[in-house]
């Protein structure tokens, strides 16, 4: 693994302090006065970006816990559903011309990718193929055959690695990892975006790339400590990500979605009162924008939890039994690809996850600093459909559900 940049060492302390005072300043807005430093080590405060161990692309990755044949489509019926399947990501559909299109405007997307040999109908199957393997399931074949087509394969790649990550990764460890190596991966064509963003023919991957960086690192986010996230700067990161997403496309769902998301995510760790001072987030905008996109997408599972979620964020027990009623019917869907099974899936552990924190505790905070303990202790990865839900138990016994260090 990467070793910290040791110049970054010595101002650990200063950031320590300074986001103590802002701790102690978003205290009195919430339930009880928690102070997260004892959460946070001095290596976490010594990088930006957290370190990649490579090693974790060369290990086969836990497979989804479905048949994958039943999401398994011909390249027709792709194309033919296309925009069933993408109503939420509104990723564009790799056709030849739009390739052609693509390629002959922004050439380097293609250079040095030793699949393109300028056959535009070709190329257009290859990457059709790596959705049809995203779509059914095979995550990690889907990186890597993805990867080799350049930017617009890396797309559906960093896709089907961010649901790796989040649903079926065991180590939170290796979760940061692999959602830290999107946010790079992407990061690097960011020169492209830059020249695509006022052109209304690349608009959709543009967002789409912007909505990939700033999800991945919000998925970072929502777990770490506080001051972790005012260092690493996470906060504008993403909510600029956010803007600039329904900025290019005002239809996005998830777009919408992700914008409320991370001003309910921000409440959730500050406070409102914080929250609406410091980084401008307010609860009016977490509802508005999740009306535009239950509008425009309501059958989307993701959509329906990320709002039951919102809600006990902005409320905590407030607004409870409409989150369960929204988790109820995030489960219930009948999924279409592999994403929306995982979304349900997880939909339901968080449900168990929400009666644990209504049956056992009072202060939201309290729950959420013990949750995140359990993970710390532990260093699992509590988003893995894979796993049963926290129990009682659990929380108050981590270290006997500590995972066994990884071997080299």
């Amino acid at each position: 693994m990467k070793s910290a940049h040791p110049a970054a060492r010595p101002f650990w302390p200063v950031l320590l302090f300074t986001c103590l005072l802002s701790l102690n300043a978003h205290a009195i807005d919430d339930d009880e006065n928690i102070d997260e430093m004892d959460e946070v080590t001095p290596e976490e405060l010594s990088y930006e970006d957290i370190p990649v161990d490579e090693r974790i692309f060369l290990r086969e990755w836990p497979k989804v816990p479905f048949n994958t044949a039943f999401f398994d489509y011909t390249p027709e019926q792709i194309e033919a559903r296309w925009d069933e399947f993408m109503v939420g990501i509104r990723a564009p559909f790799p056709s030849a011309d739009y390739l052609e299109y693509m390629i002959s405007n922004y050439p380097e997307i293609v250079e040095g990718v030793d699949a393109f040999n300028g056959d535009f109908e070709d190329f257009s199957q290859k990457n059709i193929h790596v959705w049809r393997l995203f779509l059914r399931g095979d995550l990690q074949q889907a990186r890597e055959e993805g990867m080799k087509l350049g930017v617009i394969g890396l797309y559906p790649a960093m896709f089907a690695q961010i649901l790796q990550a989040i649903y079926l990764t065991e180590r939170q460890s290796d979760k940061y990892m692999m959602l830290q190596d999107v946010a790079n991966k992407v990061r690097e064509h960011f020169p492209i975006l830059e020249r695509a963003e006022d052109d209304p023919i690349a608009a959709e991957i543009v967002a789409f790339t912007k909505l990939g960086y700033a999800y991945a690192l919000a998925r970072i986010a929502e777990e770490s400590p506080v001051p972790v996230i005012v260092f690493r700067r996470y906060i504008g990161k993403i909510k600029g990500g956010a803007e600039e997403v329904v900025d290019l496309i005002p239809d996005h769902p998830l777009g919408h979605a992700f914008r409320a998301g991370v001003d309910a995510g921000i409440m959730r760790r500050v406070g409102r009162a914080t929250g609406r001072i410091t980084y401008g987030a307010r609860s009016t905008v977490v509802d508005e924008s999740f009306g535009k996109a239950f509008e425009m997408a309501p059958d989307i599972p993701i959509l329906n939890y990320e709002y039951a979620n919102a809600l006990i964020y902005m409320s905590r027990k407030r607004d409870l039994n409409q989150a369960y009623d929204y988790l109820a019917r995030a489960t219930r869907f009948t999924p279409a690809w592999s994403m929306d099974a995982l979304d349900t899936m997880y939909a339901f552990k968080r449900l168990q996850e929400v009666r644990l924190f209504d049956e056992n505790y009072r202060s939201f905070r309290s729950f959420e600093r013990q949750r995140r303990r359990f993970s710390r202790v532990t260093d699992r990865n509590l988003t893995n459909v894979l796993t049963a839900p926290l129990t009682m138990e659990m929380m108050e016994h981590p270290e006997k559900y500590a995972l066994p260090p990884q071997e080299d």
